[in-house]
């Protein structure tokens, strides 16, 4: 694991959400990143499988609430980070592209895993920050054609 990792928290990168048209709110770097380093961590409610499928048979019942859970597997059993609640935490609002700048790590801290998100290629200061949903389910490109791009 890059030491980068461990000291990030104390090296905040600078990231700005700003609004997409047609899109919502992205997540901007403000300064630049190298392939590689630690941008953001995909930050909410670590869930066991149980309890994130029940939270999202929930958030569907209701059409005005986003569902922002990120499934994985860790140490053979299936978890969840909801980060549906709205927080200050940025890494929920980075948006998806096939051909995104970031992709997700799997990042145990005292035997609890973090999402994190690193640098895929070297990123500008000013370019927004995309990863890969992986969700390439028939329901969910019906639902969200943008997950086809």
């Amino acid at each position: 694991m890059p030491d980068r990792w461990h000291t990030a928290k104390f090296q905040l990168p600078k990231l700005g959400v700003r609004h997409i048209e047609g899109k919502g709110r992205g997540v901007f770097a403000l300064n630049g990143f190298q392939k590689g380093d630690f941008v953001v961590e995909y930050h909410g409610d670590l869930l066991e499988l149980s309890e994130a499928k029940k939270r999202e048979a929930q958030y569907a019942e209701d059409p005005k609430t986003g569902c922002y859970m990120y499934y994985f597997q860790y140490q053979t059993k299936t978890y969840c980070v909801d980060a549906t609640k709205e927080t200050g935490r940025l890494g929920r609002l980075v948006n998806h592209s096939k051909a995104g700048n970031c992709q997700t790590k799997l990042h145990p801290i005292n035997g609890s895993p973090h999402l994190i998100l690193v640098a895929s290629r070297d990123i500008r200061a000013d370019e927004e920050l995309l990863y890969d949903y992986g969700d390439r389910s028939k329901a969910s490109v019906l639902a969200h054609p943008w997950l086809k791009y």
